[in-house]
């Protein structure tokens, strides 16, 4: 069961002693316990994504080295690197890695698959082989150079958004897209709550901070938590929890 954690409790109780728009907050907290939620699993598929993308790279690098440099090919070790490459196919779509949409890679991908083993008895063939998996290599480097998004950003995305409309995107349109979005629909509405809750407890403090009633006590332990706060670093302890 997925719990809130005493942090964000505590920040909403202080919103509502300052009177801030709860409404808003509490939808800003479905979002958030959504992310949350959903958040390492976003992760774990990211790097998942890259650790299969860079287990082909190095698959590839072996076989261009083998084409390159020895008199003859290692036929049986050739096979197992091009079934190691068949067994990873597809698993390692990745919008911010290798889009499931991107035609030039799989195809070139596809190309190596079907070329196989039988090309290295044909020297034609063997060149053509050749040719493909420095395209592949090349291709495999400039995607993973690409900018990685932020998690948090990512997660947040899929709760409106789909890879289909991101596969539409160039690489820096696709970070934008997702950046551009968690900002304004995630971190804008909750630091605008944030800076009105700091300001208003910070027009209160000297009401409280010198009373000795139970009530006026616990009112000024409930804002304590705004007190010389910044609306960023809330945000950031309340992301860490």
């Amino acid at each position: 069961m997925f719990g809130r954690n005493d942090f964000v409790e505590n920040v909403k109780s202080a919103l509502a002693a300052v009177d801030c728009d709860m409404g808003a907050f509490r939808s800003w907290q479905k979002m958030y316990d959504k992310l949350k939620k959903k958040k390492s699993e976003q992760e774990d598929r990211y790097r998942r994504c890259r650790e299969q993308t860079k287990r082909v790279q190095e698959d590839a690098q072996l076989m261009e080295h083998m084409l390159t440099t020895a008199q003859s090919v290692d036929g049986k070790e050739f096979g197992r690197l091009l079934k190691d490459l068949r067994q990873m196919q597809n698993s390692f779509d990745h919008e911010f890695l290798v889009s499931k949409e991107d035609q030039e890679f799989h195809s070139t991908y596809d190309t190596i698959l079907r070329l196989g083993t039988k090309a290295l008895n044909a020297p034609d063939q063997k060149l053509l082989l050749q040719s493909e998996i420095e395209n592949l290599l090349a291709l495999l480097k400039e995607n993973l150079e690409k900018e990685e998004p932020e998690i948090a950003a990512l997660t947040f995305y899929y709760q409106f958004g789909s890879d289909q409309e991101l596969a539409q995107l160039p690489p820096a349109e696709k970070l934008s897209k997702i950046t551009y979005l968690y900002e304004c629909e995630f971190r804008r509405p909750i630091l605008q709550l944030l800076e009105s809750g700091i300001s208003g407890a910070g027009e209160q403090k000297h009401i409280y901070e010198t009373a000795t009633d139970r009530g006026s006590r616990k009112k000024y332990e409930t804002l304590q938590i705004f007190f010389g706060a910044h609306p960023e670093h809330i945000l950031e302890q309340m992301m860490e929890e």
